[in-house]
């Protein structure tokens, strides 16, 4: 591949010669250019331009060609857009015509195209490469340089043809001779002979009239007819269907008409019997020495199974292009430089774009903040090293509207022929409302959480609030005792023994020894000294008690109190120290049901949790093992708190009763939310207690033999707690 710079080499024509340009542009812009260029040229070979839009370009080169015109030089502009259609138009002209100069004309701005360049031109001498914009001077330089250079290509290749012809007929000659043919005709005629015996294709010579004069016997035996010669006379009519004979017979008198070819033409032939074959056609005018046109001659090659092969091809190319127009998930197909090469309608719109030709041929940097650009780029060149898949990545985007979306990737590598990776198949599907309603559902649930635990707080407040209310009704108990006896106390007695002595102060000695009601005086003194002593005992007694409920209602208070703080410090935990709070908070319903306390504790390690959380749970299971008791028909009521190390650093706790146990059947849901089997139970307490074992890292567990075998739940409390509960 030549690059054009001031050194480049200037080949006139010969004179009286014309060079031919064409100019493919689907945009105009280089054929303006272009026509500066021809319209400024003096002296030199005379310029003719044909300026032609992409699509039309091979169809364009090959009429001319077939009239003995060809171009000497192509212009092809490669747009960003479609660079790559371009060079695919360039690279079948190349093929179809060796002399032909081809100047490819990349924007400025494009995409760097020199892998696909040497990929479909290698090191050609035929290919130049001028990036535009350039000036009307620079073109025709450079136009006359390569009209030249084709110029001289198509005499040398003509020079050799003429060698080659003259090699040909002396050789044919001496062939001719050694082989006993009388003459020379008789050799060529056994040519031709053997050809049409041979050739697998249908080859054919007519009249005027398009009337068969020879044929090869793979036409006859295609047409249905054993001997070639059963078809001379006859036309497509009489073997083939009407309309298709009508075709034949129009081809065929426009080529007598005009002299000019029909090469390369794609028919479909229907016989008379209905049968279909489709087949590559050419047909060509058939002259005499003079030069005159006698009729037609062509070949037509049985390109069925090919047709049929497309058509799959196609078949396939349309359910996928279906796919990609109609999936809502953006699907995509990059080569090995990360280049959209294939995209779906609905990575277009992803991308803010209206069609897949402004997003062919470009990078994820072409749309992307280069950020996330980097990131999609850096994926897919470790998914080109290593061949592994990448499967439903979550990634956070950003859309047209710069708003973060969410998207799961997938991206796998595409293999070639001979087992390399040349690229990868993306799909991406949006999942920004999911991300959206998990978040939803993520705030929901603390929410809930946070109700549950309230809820579970409400009830543990409810049971300190009746235990509070049982001590208050001791001391009531107490206080009206209390008050029956200072009531009913024979102290005020001695204000009328005081009043009795005062009255006989003047002769007291004779009152108290002479007088009867004297006489009893000290007696009685001696009596109610003792009694006042015993009553002094009882009610310094019931005082006491008093003293110690209003002390254990401080308590009740204190340790809610404690309980109740708002959440989430993490301390280090004595889990002795939290059990038996937990049995003090309840000891009064526990004590009112005659429940007997059992501890077995061994030496645990201290542990990291939130307090008042590991206090809810711990109130939940001793309320409930209590109401679990409540309907023991022997009367025997059972508690037993166990405290052993869990084996793994922290602690185990269980809380075991004998009551009325669980169901199999609800062994699974018994912590589910709402679920409970006490009638005007509402299902919040184990559920709350559940789910703040788990938010320290621990787990609530539970056991159970079946109904009437008693229940143990287990509260494991991690040495620390772990992030998020996970």
């Amino acid at each position: 591949m030549q690059r054009h710079g001031a050194g480049a080499v200037f080949c006139e024509m010969s004179d009286g010669t014309q060079a031919r340009i064409l100019s493919v542009d689907d945009s105009g812009a280089l054929h303006e250019v272009l026509r500066a260029a021809v319209a400024g040229a003096a002296g030199g070979p005379h310029l003719s331009l044909t300026p032609s839009r992409l699509s039309e370009a091979l169809g364009i080169a090959r009429l001319e060609r077939a009239s003995d015109q060809p171009y000497s030089v192509a212009f092809i502009s490669l747009p960003s857009v479609a660079a790559f259609a371009a060079i695919e138009v360039a690279a079948q002209l190349s093929a179809e015509d060796g002399d032909l100069q081809l100047v490819l004309c990349p924007t400025a701005d494009g995409p760097s195209l020199a892998d696909p360049l040497k990929t479909r031109f290698g090191a050609s001498d035929h290919v130049v490469l001028l990036r535009q914009p350039f000036d009307a001077g620079e073109a025709l330089q450079l136009i006359r340089a390569l009209a030249g250079k084709a110029d001289l290509h198509r005499e040398l290749r003509g020079a050799k043809a003429s060698t080659a012809t003259l090699n040909r007929d002396r050789f044919a000659a001496q062939t001719a001779a050694k082989s006993g043919f009388a003459q020379e005709a008789q050799f060529e005629r056994a040519l031709m002979d053997m050809f049409l015996q041979s050739v697998p294709d249908a080859v054919y010579f007519k009249d005027l009239e398009s009337r068969f004069v020879r044929a090869s016997i793979s036409l006859a035996q295609r047409v249905g007819y054993d001997d070639p010669n059963e078809l001379v006379g006859r036309s497509d009519l009489d073997v083939f269907s009407e309309e298709h004979g009508m075709q034949s017979f129009a081809d065929e008198q426009e080529v007598i008409r005009t002299g000019k070819p029909i090469l390369g033409k794609i028919e479909k032939e229907t016989l008379a019997d209905g049968r279909s074959t489709w087949v590559l056609t050419s047909k060509l005018p058939w002259r005499n020495p003079a030069g005159a046109i006698i009729g037609t001659f062509g070949i037509s090659k049985d390109i069925t199974a090919l047709k049929r092969a497309e058509e799959e091809l196609q078949n396939s190319s349309d359910l996928l292009q279906a796919l990609l127009d109609n999936i809502p998930d953006r699907i995509y197909f990059k080569n090995a430089q990360s280049r959209f090469i294939k995209v779906g309608k609905a990575l277009v719109t992803r991308l803010g774009r209206t069609s897949p030709e402004q997003v062919i041929g470009k990078t994820d940097f072409d749309f992307h903040p280069p950020e996330l650009a980097r990131q999609f780029v850096h994926d897919e060149e470790h998914i080109m090293a290593t061949g592994e898949a990448i499967i439903a990545k979550v990634e956070k985007q950003v859309g047209p509207d710069g708003e973060p979306i969410w998207a799961s990737v997938t991206k796998v590598p595409i293999y070639d022929r001979i087992g390399q990776i040349a690229g990868i198949i993306g799909i991406s599907r949006d999942i920004t409302a999911l991300k959206r309603a998990e978040d939803e559902l993520q705030q929901k649930s603390k929410e809930l959480i946070e109700a549950s635990r309230a809820a579970g707080m409400a009830e543990v407040a409810t049971g300190v609030l009746h235990n509070v209310g049982n001590v208050l009704n001791s001391v009531n108990v107490a206080a009206t005792l209390v008050s029956d006896m200072v009531r009913r106390s024979k102290a005020v007695n001695l204000a009328r023994l005081a009043a009795m002595l005062k009255d006989h102060g003047q002769n007291l000695s004779v009152f108290l020894t002479q007088d009867e009601k004297g006489k009893q005086i000290p007696s009685y003194l001696e009596q109610l000294g003792k009694h006042l002593a015993d009553e002094q005992q009882t009610l310094l007694r019931e005082l006491d008690e008093m003293r110690k409920s209003v002390d254990h209602i401080r308590d009740i208070v204190a340790t809610q109190q404690g309980y109740a703080k708002v959440g989430g410090t993490i301390e280090p935990i004595i889990a002795v120290d939290l059990v038996e709070m937990a049995l003090r908070m309840q000891l009064t319903a526990l004590t009112r049901h005659d429940v007997t306390v059992n501890r077995q504790f061994s030496p645990v390690p201290t542990v990291f949790a939130e307090k008042h959380k590991v206090l809810q749970i711990l109130n939940n299971l001793i309320r409930n093992a209590k109401q679990a008791m409540e309907a023991n028909l022997d009367g025997k009521k059972h508690l037993t708190v166990r405290l052993a190390p869990n084996g793994r650093g922290g602690v185990s706790i269980q809380v075991q009763d004998n009551g009325v146990g669980i169901a199999p059947e609800n062994v699974a849901k018994i912590f589910g939310h709402g679920f409970t089997t006490r009638q005007g139970g509402h299902g919040f307490g184990l559920h709350s207690a559940a789910l703040a074992a788990k938010e320290m890292g621990g787990a609530l567990t539970v056991h159970s033999e079946g109904l009437g075998k008693g229940a143990t739940f287990s509260l494991d409390l991690p040495a620390q707690p772990k992030a998020n509960g996970q």
